[in-house]
């Protein structure tokens, strides 16, 4: 999810209803124009789903963006004037809300405090994409790797010894007898090189921007050649459905099998897959076994009401289909942004016939839980037992957890529970993920997701804590009363 009107409706926060009163809905088949370039453009675009292809005169075709669901077209020419910059195509169906020029005009003249914040807001939106373009084209000149003055000496020192154990194990593929010592030693030196960069480099909040120093330059300039050889790594640097850790990138973790260029790539991406991070997004999938089951203790009604919000592969769901006779007690909605998830979900439930077992078919729902918990997009339930989402609250900040999560809890039946999973600031893969892969999170513990869960109508002593055996991904599990 592209934090971009994330920012944008951040800033605007209790001044939405206002600010979107003349909004509308809009539908871009694949192969349509959302943006000519040259043209006026009298209104800001925000992508509700879908992906499209940016362009503009000289740009070479292999380093034309991909925009994702939470991007923002549209505030270039808002912000300077006159006529667009660039060109955008819709890859597939793209859905967007419009929100026309005149809506933000008529807030500056009757709301500057709120005009300030939201043009505050679209700066700091264009400054990230002026950091992120830069790292991704190459356009900053990096001082020689040699001089110590730029380049942390316990930074060097990791990626020294992690090239050398490349290197060493590079070599030692074209002879006969191999030295299995070799694979040790790069696994070894690939999670001192996480390690150091968690270290030395501060953790951000995923609302912040990137850092940027000599340091980080040199650091992306050494790694990102071995990381772009995995599979994985690769598809979250790339970010092809317009965001990092898309459903395929999470379905590879869930499958825990590398890939990637050559058999350094495999082993990279195993190196990789080996990460906490990747083990708790797949410690994730038997918590909420676990606790889909508990649900089904917990409640005599049927058929049990189960909403997935950002469900991505969904492989929990499968996981408790397995079993006819569990399958045979559910009703299953599954919510996704992503249009290729639901239909990787539905061709997996085509082919495994698992809704022969169902007492209704699964009910798959493309939304924007963002636009959704401000009032812009609708999902009819019937009150549900159990909603969750386990990789999705920390890309929000916390006025935007609270609103989703008191939607979740108006949507609840008596006794119903919300579980919300989250990244724990005890992630030592965070520094990777921050600084080299640009999948920046906000990292919530034990005491902030009681007092989300409190904000959002859940009563004190409602919300019990579990963390996956890895100790990085958290749930804040919350019961209605």
């Amino acid at each position: 999810m592209q934090a971009e009107s994330l920012q944008l409706l951040q800033a605007i926060d209790d001044g939405v209803a206002g600010v979107f009163e003349g909004v509308q809905a809009r539908t871009f088949a694949a192969g349509e124009e959302l943006v000519a370039e040259g043209a006026s453009l009298d209104r800001l675009l925000l992508v509700s789903s879908g992906v499209c292809r940016v362009s503009w005169q000289g740009l070479p075709e292999s380093q034309r963006p991909c925009l994702g669901p939470g991007s923002v077209i549209g505030d270039v020419s808002l912000l300077l004037g006159g006529v667009t910059r660039a060109r955008i195509v819709a890859l597939e169906s793209v859905d967007c809300l419009e929100l026309p020029k005149a809506s933000l005009e008529e807030v500056t003249r009757s709301n500057p405090a709120l005009a300030l914040r939201i043009y505050r807001a679209l700066a700091s939106i264009n400054a990230q994409r002026l950091i992120q373009q830069t790292h991704h084209l190459g356009l900053l000149q990096s001082p020689p790797f040699a001089e110590p003055k730029h380049l942390n000496a316990r930074v060097g020192q990791s990626i020294r010894q992690f090239k050398d154990a490349a290197a060493a194990f590079e070599a030692d593929l074209r002879r006969t007898q191999r030295n299995p010592d070799l694979l040790v030693a790069l696994k070894e030196a690939f999670r001192g090189v996480v390690l150091v960069v968690h270290e030395v480099f501060p953790a951000l909040s995923g609302a912040e921007p990137a850092l940027d120093c000599a340091s980080l330059q040199i650091l992306r300039t050494e790694l990102l050649p071995y990381l772009l050889l995995t599979r994985s790594a690769e598809r979250m640097y790339r970010k092809p459905r317009g965001y990092a850790g898309d459903f395929l990138t999470i379905d590879w973790m869930y499958a825990d099998e590398p890939g990637g260029a050559g058999e350094l790539g495999v082993e990279l991406d195993r190196c990789f897959l080996d990460e906490p991070a990747a083990q708790a997004v797949r410690n994730r999938r038997g918590l909420l076994r676990e606790e889909l089951q508990r649900s089904l203790d917990l409640c005599a009604e049927r058929p049990l009401r189960v909403t997935s919000l950002a469900c991505g592969p969904a492989a929990e769901i499968f996981d408790l289909l397995q079993d006819p006779q569990l399958a045979s007690q559910l009703e299953l909605t599954l919510v996704d942004v992503d249009q290729q998830a639901l239909d990787h979900v539905r061709a997996r439930l085509d082919r495994e016939q698992i809704e022969q077992h169902l007492p209704l078919p699964i009910r798959l729902e493309r939304r924007n839980l963002l636009h959704l918990c401000i009032g812009r997009q609708r999902l009819e339930l019937k009150p549900q037992h159990l909603m969750y989402s386990i990789g999705l609250i920390d890309y929000f900040d916390d006025r935007i957890v609270t609103r989703l999560q008191a939607w979740i809890h108006q949507s609840l039946v008596s006794g119903g529970r919300s579980i919300l999973g989250n990244f724990h600031p005890d992630n030592s893969t965070r520094g990777l993920m921050d600084q080299l892969l640009d999948w920046r999170l906000i990292h919530r513990d034990q005491a902030d997701m009681e007092r989300l869960a409190q904000a959002a109508g859940f009563a004190p002593g409602a919300t019990e804590m579990r963390l996956e055996p890895a100790g990085v991904n958290l749930f804040a599990i919350s019961t209605r009363g």
